[in-house]
């Protein structure tokens, strides 16, 4: 029989380690619940850190414009104008009406408000992003250096050519600003955009077609004017003698210019009858060019026409698939009858979709 000393000593032991095991499991839970405290603010002044989306947006904001975006659209649109004004107006007045005294302040107020935006538009590339592996970069260093390693940096600069102080040694000659007309390469990059985004692509395609015919009519009705009073045409084509021709009235030399190209160029004919070698020699070039053009825009017209109904046949092809495969298949004639109806519904949302 143990005595009672030891089993104090016993006692003593064992209470001594319930008591040490309840102040260790007491320290461990208040020490995982200091560590879980501490992480849980951890987390949430990470979180509370990081901004909301409009105050991230406003911090990060930048001068950079994504090129897909709606304003690098709209800016391409006024370069694109600045671009239609240098294309009709340089020809024109090389031909026709030259910079004078009465003219000077309104056609330099044009041309160099078009030079300023021509400038603008290279500041604007600077700030344009560009994909990068199909990541979006914004870095402005890396902006400037990709866009004055492309070609169109150099090709922007080309078409602000100060050749404009010619004007000094040769007087007013508007076909020295010829380099304006290199930035057609955003009047195309606008159409292109505009004809993949637009709901009626057939429509715009017949507009740009047909102002490429004025544009080329009335390029041509220049020439013409240019190369006639050089191999004396001007006297078969006009009412009065070529002194009178050139105190006439600027606008109808050009209508009546216009009019012969617009003649020549549909082969419409009704035309004097050449006389010498050289208006042999100009007229045959005429009609070549002219058969050229004809052959280009039957072409252009009947590619509008296929693509108008490509869709419709397309859906058409399908549908007499379908139809062959019931027949085959001998599906009953209630389930056929069910297919026509759903035919017949989807033809009438095809119709409705183009308007």
């Amino acid at each position: 029989m143990a005595s009672p000393h030891r089993s104090n000593s016993l006692f003593e032991l064992l209470t001594t380690k319930l008591r040490n095991r309840d102040e260790s499991t007491a320290i461990l839970g208040r020490t995982g619940r200091r560590a879980r405290r501490a992480r849980l603010q951890d987390i949430r002044s990470k979180f509370e850190s990081v901004p909301s989306a409009p105050e991230r947006k406003i911090c990060r904001w930048t001068f950079v414009f994504d090129p897909s975006g709606r304003l690098c659209y709209w800016w391409g649109f006024i370069v694109s104008l600045a671009f239609l004004y240098n294309f009709w107006v340089m020809i024109y007045r090389f031909a026709f009406q030259e910079i004078n005294a009465s003219n000077m302040a309104t056609w330099f107020t044009l041309d160099y408000f078009c030079d300023a935006l021509y400038l603008l538009d290279i500041a604007f590339h600077f700030r344009v992003g560009f994909l990068d592996e199909g990541v979006l970069q914004t870095d402005p260093r890396k902006l400037r250096k990709h866009y004055m390693n492309s070609t169109l940096f150099y090709v922007d600069c080309l078409c602000l050519l100060p050749l404009d102080f010619l004007y000094l040694s040769f007087g007013f000659k508007s076909v020295l600003r010829c380099f304006r007309l290199v930035k057609i390469y955003r009047f195309w990059a606008f159409l292109d955009h505009t004809e993949r985004h637009t709901n009626y692509p057939n429509a715009f395609r017949t507009l740009v077609l047909m102002h490429y015919l004025f544009a080329i009519f009335h390029w041509n009705a220049c020439f013409f004017f240019i190369v006639a009073q050089k191999i004396s045409l001007v006297k078969e084509f006009y009412d009065h003698l070529q002194d009178e021709v050139e105190a006439a009235d600027y606008v109808h030399n050009y209508l009546h210019s216009f009019y012969w190209s617009t003649s020549t160029l549909t082969l419409i004919g009704n035309l004097p009858r050449p006389r010498t070698k050289t208006q042999n020699l100009f007229f045959s070039v005429e009609m070549i060019f002219a058969l050229l053009l004809f052959a280009t825009i039957l072409g252009h017209v009947a590619n509008i026409v296929t693509n108008m109904g490509a869709a419709r046949k397309d859906f058409q092809a399908k549908l007499d698939g379908v139809k062959t495969y019931m027949s085959l298949r001998r599906v009953p004639r209630h389930l056929q009858d069910c297919v026509a109806l759903t035919r017949s519904w989807l033809s009438i949302q095809i119709e409705l979709c183009k308007y």
